[in-house]
């Protein structure tokens, strides 16, 4: 089915479908094909940005999703590639909000495999997210990453938990109005968002986010994992 959607052509359409498939995945919390799906893409598509840019988001994804479930080892390599085609695209469209929002999120990836880099590559992603806010107050993925540098930073360097809660709701309502159908990102979001509540100990809003999610997408199993074990029992 990859392949056949592929031979299609670079169609609006052709990418939605795929976005589909990999909103269906994550839903099911099975990552297992992200990876070669976004490489068929990039094959398929090296120079066409909205292609490349639906595969750096695979990559995003998954790149989390290995460090969520400890397998570190996994994120370079995949990591290093997403690099090379972020920096083809922005030496193409220096000026794209997204792309910038993205390089933020990469540059905090590689802290998440190297923190002694945290006082170097620190400051690069916080003027990325807010080089991004700058040119595009209204782009949801530079909410996003403004949401995770403020939830993940400790508070001697500036982490809020509660403004990271905020960023990520301003992150949500952006995303909730674009026009496609199918966008993993906004289910992440909206995960955070109860992470948020969870961590700061608002369990009644925990609970309605929680319930919103599965009254949305159905029955999620995987979400405790994004709670702390000690916290569930």
């Amino acid at each position: 089915m990859v392949l056949l959607m592929l031979a299609l052509g670079a169609s609006g359409a052709d990418r939605e479908a795929f976005r589909c498939q990999f909103h269906q995945a994550y839903l099911k919390g099975d990552m297992s094909q992200w990876l070669q799906w976004a490489e068929e893409i990039e094959s398929a598509h090296p120079n066409d940005r909205e292609w490349i840019l639906l595969a750096l988001q695979a990559r995003y994804g998954l790149i989390g999703y290995y460090f969520g479930t400890e397998q570190d080892d996994q994120v370079k390599p995949v990591l290093n590639e997403a690099n090379d085609h972020l920096d083809d695209l922005l030496k193409r469209y220096p000026g794209d909000a997204r792309l910038l929002s993205l390089q933020g999120a990469f540059q905090a990836f590689k802290i998440g495999l190297a923190k002694y880099k945290a006082p170097f590559l620190g400051p690069k992603v916080e003027a990325s997210v807010q080089q991004a806010l700058k040119l595009d107050p209204n782009e949801p993925m530079a909410w996003l990453e403004a949401g995770n540098s403020l939830y993940n930073r400790p508070a001697l360097f500036g982490g809020d938990k509660l403004q990271a809660i905020e960023a990520y709701k301003k992150s949500l309502a952006l995303f909730e109005q674009g026009d496609e159908t199918c966008n993993y990102l906004k289910v992440l979001v909206q995960v955070f968002i109860m992470k948020g509540y969870f961590e700061t100990g608002q369990r009644e809003l925990y609970q309605r986010t929680r319930q919103q999610l599965e009254n949305e997408y159905g029955k999620l199993p995987w979400l405790d994992d994004f709670l702390p074990a000690t916290m569930l029992d």
